[in-house]
């Protein structure tokens, strides 16, 4: 399992008013900012922590395992990518969402197991759950939301289809999915404050499902991409011809990077008018992504490495080499990137500014993708569990 395409396509669970949860005592959850509450962190697809200041490069060294919380599959389903934030870690596995102290791993709440249900978590806004669920017999899909706190259930709305690659920006929930009714892919928006459907339209995002400043790409019905103002579904400017597909923006909202062909390398673009502000060096085939302002993230295949350039021109800032399965997903938080290589590997650490590497924990190998981080702690899914690594 790895993030976004791995993960996104589940879908995330709430069981509707009538639920009822175990009884299970909970302390009222403050909104943090220092949190990972999407798949990516934000919807940027940055990847990025800025309020992670403890794990520092000097300290990321010393974290060890501390905790670790069940995952787990059944049929019909497998676990979703785990959120933090307001002090939870969520996960949703085996037909049930639970919630967790993010700092100790003590269960606080739990949903109930009421049939076979395929559940991804969608996003941690503030203090409310987003989410969404398919039900295995039914077939019908359905939108919900909770307390990230007390794990109390806000609403439960059916939804057109199940949606895949989820996003929320500017208190909208978006999707993509297969409308059966017209035969076409389509992208839904729902207000995540109660569920109401906001816009639908035939298309489908374009690149990884990244949201710049409330803007979105996606493939129109008379363009080969365009993006589109995620509040209304109004169409805001045509993307270039030969680079139209997003793999991330820059935290602020203010950019995106568009992947072109090989041989015309990443494109920086203006997320509010579409203008190409920069062009990046040509570096070879490149994948992954990780962004915190001042450098981009990336893994080559050429050189089975890690590149950092700058943000704003590409101009190379550090790479690093391998001999062998070098990272091929990344994460930054505390001026440390984190590379994700492979399952039976350590996690590759490195300073961020310098191109350092650093030593991470042995046991890090179990975790399969980036490594989630929040307040001085590493999160990282294995298929069984949730391990907690900490200085």
């Amino acid at each position: 399992m790895t993030y976004r395409r791995l993960w996104s396509v589940a879908l995330v669970t709430v069981i509707g008013t009538a639920l009822g949860f175990t009884a299970v005592p909970s302390a009222a959850a403050a909104a943090n900012g220092d949190a990972w509450g999407q798949a990516a962190s934000h919807a940027t697809g940055d990847y990025y922590n800025p309020g992670e200041k403890k794990l520092t490069p000097a300290v990321a060294p010393k974290a060890k395992k501390r905790w670790s919380v069940p995952l787990g599959s059944a049929k019909c389903t497998s676990p979703s990518v785990p959120l933090v934030g307001a002090n939870r870690l969520v996960t949703a596995a085996a037909y049930r969402i639970s919630g967790y102290d993010a700092t100790t791993g003590a269960l606080r709440w739990r949903t109930p197991e009421a049939g076979k249900r395929h559940i991804t978590l969608a996003a941690i806004v503030g203090t409310n759950l987003v989410a969404q669920y398919w039900d295995c017999r039914s077939g019908k899909s359905y939108l919900t939301a909770f307390n990230v706190g007390t794990g109390k259930a806000l609403y439960t709305k059916q939804i057109t289809a199940t949606m895949y690659d989820l996003l929320v920006d500017k208190g909208i929930l978006v999707g993509g999915l297969w409308d059966p009714t017209i035969g076409n892919y389509g992208l839904r928006a729902y207000r995540i404050s109660d569920g109401a459907l906001v816009w639908a339209r035939q298309g489908s995002m374009a690149g990884q499902a990244v949201s710049a400043g409330g803007r979105i790409v996606a493939f129109g019905n008379d363009e080969p991409g365009a993006a589109f103002d995620i509040t209304t579904g109004k169409r805001l400017w045509s993307t270039g011809a030969g680079c139209y597909s997003p793999i991330g923006a820059s935290p602020d909202g203010a950019k995106f990077y568009m992947s072109c062909n090989d041989s015309d390398g990443i494109q920086v673009v203006d997320a509010a008018t579409g203008q190409v502000t920069a062009s990046f060096p040509y570096y070879g085939t490149i994948f992954g992504f990780a962004t915190d302002g001042k450098r981009v993230y990336l893994g080559t295949l050429s050189d089975s490495g890690v590149l950092a350039v700058d943000a704003g021109t590409g101009g190379k800032v550090w790479s690093t080499k391998f001999a062998d399965r070098g990272p091929i997903m990344f994460s930054t938080g505390g001026g440390v990137l984190y590379g994700w290589r492979s399952y039976g590997h350590p996690i590759a650490a490195f300073d961020a500014k310098t191109g350092q590497a650093i030593k991470l924990d042995a046991g890090t190998s179990m975790i399969q993708g980036p490594p989630l981080m929040a307040n001085g702690r590493l999160y990282g899914p294995t298929g069984s569990s949730v391990i907690t690594f900490a200085p």
